[in-house]
């Protein structure tokens, strides 16, 4: 994937030289005149470099996600996960959290007066289909209407800082065209604003900030080692023609209060089985059981 924050800047180098002047003329005495100097070329100076945008992830703010693969645990009498049956710290139906993060408090009404949520959330892989690019390169913006109908928005695709980068998007909602575009701040990413622009003007402008603390706020409440808000959903996917959701369901644990690029945690909930999964790269001292679209997360 290719990197849309650096551009490079040459300055252009003109040498001046002085064309060689040789006299062989005699003076009236006779005595041959000196060739005329060489004249000194004339010292170039290098244009100042153009000022390009600095090498940053905007996105940050909605954290940086981390696959998380699981190990099996046997409920065997006497074993130590059959402590889960008794110790369940968090019981949580999932079925009507799915895709909740895509209706978080940030919207705006079209002229026919449909509500349009605007979250934010990343793809599973690049562009190109692969997943050797910055996670920058995956984040998408998702405008969802209150009839369920998504609209995906390539982030880097949107971006306007200086004379740099402009970028936007155009999406028809209702018969209206609304214009997206993100203004970036690249002193501080998550104050970058969002503009949605419809026929009645500016529809919606909001900081990265405030979008990722409402995409958090949809979640469920769960305290292990530390507070996560849990949000479940459809597997986001992009390739040539842009993204579109899989049937694959993931579970996500994503710490809260949220801090500035931290990191948040993805399950395939296919592999959560009912006997139990233990996830060594998440939270060692908590098992996870899944049946029946009722996740429990108990100590081990």
């Amino acid at each position: 994937m290719k990197n849309l924050f650096k551009f490079a800047s040459a300055g252009f180098v003109v040498l001046g030289f002085a064309s060689l002047a040789c006299a062989g003329a005699m003076d009236d005495l006779g005595a041959p005149q000196p060739a005329a100097a060489q004249a000194a070329p004339v010292q170039a100076v290098p244009a100042e470099p153009a000022q390009k945008m600095p090498d940053i992830d905007l996105f940050g703010y909605f954290g940086y996600g981390k696959n998380v693969k699981g190990v099996e645990l046997f409920e065997a009498e006497g074993s130590k996960s059959a402590k889960g049956v008794a110790d369940v710290v968090a019981s949580v139906d999932l079925p009507p959290l799915k895709n909740a993060y895509l209706k978080p408090a940030v919207s705006f009404t079209t002229g026919a007066g449909t509500k349009v949520f605007v979250s934010g959330t990343k793809a599973a892989n690049c562009p190109d289909g692969g997943n050797s690019c910055a996670d920058k390169e995956k984040f998408f913006l998702v405008l969802t209407t209150a009839k369920d109908q998504s609209f995906f928005v390539r982030a880097m695709d949107i971006i306007n800082w200086g004379i740099f980068m402009s970028g936007s998007k155009t999406i028809t909602i209702d018969g209206e065209k609304y214009v997206v575009k993100v203004y970036a701040n690249a002193s501080t990413p998550e104050n970058s604003k969002l503009e949605v622009k419809g026929p009645r003007g500016v529809a919606l402008n909001s900081d990265l900030k405030s979008i990722g603390d409402a995409v958090a706020a949809k979640g469920v409440d769960v305290k292990l080692g530390q507070s996560y808000k849990l949000a479940y959903g459809n597997e986001i996917v992009q390739g040539p023609q842009g993204a579109r959701f899989t049937d694959k369901m993931l579970v996500l644990m994503i710490p809260f209060p949220v801090v500035n690029a931290s990191t948040y945690y993805i399950f395939n909930a296919s592999e959560i089985t009912p006997s139990g999964m233990q996830f060594p790269a998440f939270e060692r001292a908590y098992g996870f059981k899944l049946q029946g679209g009722k996740l429990d997360i108990y100590r081990i």
